[in-house]
């Protein structure tokens, strides 16, 4: 998905040192059109679609989208490619305006025979890198220092001075970088991004391009202007130079605009609350009108997404790097839903601007009665989903150019009932002397009965029990500020064809998370910060993610070492310390006792050895079992490693397990010849097309015994 929108963004700020030293601006030389999407769905092998992106577990309260989207991008195939932004051109140049026919000459001539390409790094870092050529002359494009240097010269008989004037002085090429540090989602929602355009000079952020670009718009108006005095009669030279200056100077003063525009974005205040995207996009244009600036952005998320240029790069995108659907979200999925964020919050502050707003919580149903019961203090009667989103664009006037953060939250809106019975007296009697009669009266609920008889009057009062109930509704948010995991990690051994890596290899688990919750009842508002949540794991919480033994085993690893990063409940947890937890594993293949990666007879040459050595009364410790380098003696934990791989009869042993050291495990010839048989078979070219894990099932089914052996 963000490839997609990575393609318009190396066309665009690719385009911009070289459009602006042919005297684009900054505003004007390239589509300016963006789509801010949010990527968020839930660990798991399904493709990556805005419904599983937004979604949060009924029992949680905070997203993990970060955690989803990591393992999409390692399900991605296509980690490295050629970008073709050739389809993205007319739409450029129909944005730049005047400057189109400048803008499609760049694009067509200095950058696309260049080559625009893509990579998805092992750590899931997102790298875009295209390369700026340098003209070596300017040709009379509109609104282009060619076109003055052309007028100039034939209004001053010099009609052909645009082709005798060459700027290899002046080298305008440089390679642009963008970098998205994807592989921070593995441990947070924040996402660093870098901008480099880097030249012979020196490297320059997006925001540092107006700068340099009038810095160059300088030297070529110096080759121009000797150009112009070579060339132009003596008496008219001074004229003419005064004349091409006076048309550099409108171009300058435009890179100048574009600085103070940069400027004024960077050190700008501002707050504003709307009741939905439109309305600050209504703003926005506004305000953009006030500052004459004659483009306006569609008027709603769908209108954006609709845009051909933004339809193309997202969608086209996407099934360039995704091409087997792991990525299944489209461009007008994404405007419909940023039309659907509604009382949206927004504050703008040195360079950092931050949105917050709401939406549709898809699971309320299932949170309402996952808290019907009570069980959790209180009850739910309503929920919605909190989205805040922060660009942080203060750095970019720097390489490291800013970054963005995105939070999903579910709100609570709980309910608390307090039940108060008060029993006032059931029978009040007063006894006087009356004439015989009865009365009975009711008042507001309350009966009194008179009775006379005779001298003797009861009067019986009966006040019914009185119930008061009374309902407080209170908001409840909580927001995971920061976690950590205690646990330990024993090291672990694995044969190649082993396909799951063992979860008991980390035990003694106890998480921390550290929230801040905020209660709102009635017109109060109470904020606890820093209340921290043990919580002991057992194994049976961890994960490997996709890894296993048999994909993860490189046969030129040489130390047979892998560090495997250990997934919490699905999600990557960091140490106290901030590093990612890790198991050991050693992984090689069944049979190799030699370690060198291969089975053959020298591996069962080594086993009967160790056999006859311990058969004669060596100590098992004493005895060096491996002739690999990689042991440095009997108690290396290579040796270990390599008794792990040679005790090939694991399966007819009880209680031997992965763990098991060398002295508890028995090596003998029974051993070593399957460690032969397997290596006869895989000599046999029937077996070519077969699986170690195949062979060694044929072996197993042959039982040999140490008589038969002997």
């Amino acid at each position: 998905m963000k490839n997609s929108l990575f393609k318009r963004a190396i066309a665009a700020a690719a385009a911009v040192p070289l459009a602006l030293t042919q005297c684009l601006t900054y505003a004007n030389a390239v589509s300016t059109d963006t789509i801010n999407a949010t990527a968020n769905v839930q660990a798991g092998e399904e493709a990556l679609t805005l419904e599983n992106l937004l979604y949060i577990p009924v029992e949680e309260t905070v997203s993990k989208w970060n955690q989803t989207v990591t393992s999409s991008l390692d399900a991605i195939e296509n980690r490295e490619g050629t970008l073709d932004i050739t389809p993205y051109v007319d739409d450029i140049v129909k944005n730049a305006g005047d400057f189109g026919e400048v803008a499609e000459v760049i694009l067509t001539k200095c950058i696309i025979p260049n080559g625009v390409t893509y990579e998805i790094t092992g750590s899931n870092d997102i790298v875009i890198k295209g390369k700026i050529s340098s003209p070596k002359q300017y040709n009379s494009y509109k609104n282009s220092p060619g076109e003055a240097l052309d007028k100039v010269g034939k209004k001053y008989g010099a009609a052909d001075i645009i082709h005798k004037t060459y700027f290899d002085s002046v080298d305008c090429s440089g390679d642009v970088t963008i970098t998205i540090k994807a592989s921070q989602l593995a441990k947070g929602t924040k996402v660093p991004v870098s901008f480099e355009f880097k030249t012979a000079d020196g490297s320059y952020g997006i925001a540092q391009l107006p700068e340099w670009a009038k810095t160059k718009l300088g030297e070529i108006q110096k080759v121009a202007d000797a150009a112009i005095k070579e060339n132009v009669a003596a008496d008219k030279a001074d004229a003419a130079v005064a004349e091409y200056d006076a048309e550099i100077k409108k171009l300058t003063d435009k890179l100048d605009k574009a600085t103070k525009n940069i400027n004024d974005a960077l050190a700008k205040s501002d707050a504003q609350t709307f009741g939905n995207l439109s309305e600050g996009i209504a703003y926005v244009n506004s305000y953009l009108a006030g500052k004459g600036v004659d483009r306006k952005i569609p008027e709603s998320g769908a209108a954006i997404a609709a845009k051909e240029i933004v339809a193309k790069a997202c969608d086209n995108g996407i099934k360039k790097i995704a091409p087997n659907g792991e990525i299944a979200i489209t461009a007008a999925e994404l405007g419909g839903f940023a039309d659907s964020v509604k009382d949206i919050n927004a504050t703008l502050s040195s360079g950092v601007l931050t949105g917050l707003g709401t939406f549709e919580d898809a699971e309320k149903d299932a949170v309402i009665a996952y808290y019907a019961d009570g069980s959790k203090g209180f009850t739910v009667k309503d929920s919605y989903k909190k989205i805040t989103a922060t660009v942080d664009y203060s750095g970019a006037k720097t390489v490291d150019a800013g970054s963005v953060d995105v939070q999903i939250e579910r709100v609570l809106v709980t309910e608390t009932t307090t039940t108060t019975t008060t029993t006032a007296p059931i029978d009040t009697t007063t006894t006087t002397t009356q004439p015989i009669d009865t009365t009975t009266t009711t008042d507001n609920g309350e009966t009194t009965t008179t009775t006379t008889d005779g001298d003797t009057t009861t009067t019986t009062t009966t006040v019914p029990d009185v119930t008061t109930t009374t309902t407080t509704t209170e908001v409840v948010v909580t927001s995971i500020v920061s976690k950590y995991v205690e646990c330990e990690v024993q090291p672990a051994f694995y044969l190649s064809i082993d396909e799951a890596f063992d979860k008991t290899q980390v035990s003694d688990i106890k998480l921390h998370v550290f929230y801040d919750k905020t209660t709102t009842k009635g017109d109060v508002t109470t904020t606890e910060k820093g209340l921290e949540e043990i919580s002991f794991l057992s194994s049976d919480n961890v994960s490997f993610g996709d890894a296993t033994p048999s994909n993860t085993y490189k046969k030129d690893n040489a130390t047979f070492k892998y560090e495997i990063p250990v997934l919490f409940n699905g999600e990557k947890i960091a140490d106290k310390e901030g590093k990612d937890v890790t198991a050991t594993a050693y992984i090689g293949v069944k049979g190799d006792t030699n370690l060198d990666s291969s089975v053959t007879s020298v591996d069962a040459s080594q086993v009967l050895r160790y056999y006859a050595l311990v058969q004669t009364g060596s100590d098992k410790k004493d005895v060096q079992l491996s002739g690999s380098k990689l042991v440095d003696g009997p108690t290396s934990i290579y040796d270990e490693f390599a008794a792990f791989l040679s005790d090939v009869q694991t399966a007819d042993k009880e209680g031997i397990t992965r763990y098991t050291q060398k002295a508890d495990r028995t090596l003998n010839a029974v051993d070593a010849s399957r460690i032969l048989s397997f290596y006869a078979k895989r000599q046999t070219s029937d077996n070519d097309g077969k699986t170690d894990k195949e062979l060694w099932d044929e072996v197993d089914k042959k039982i040999v015994t140490v008589d038969e052996v002997a």
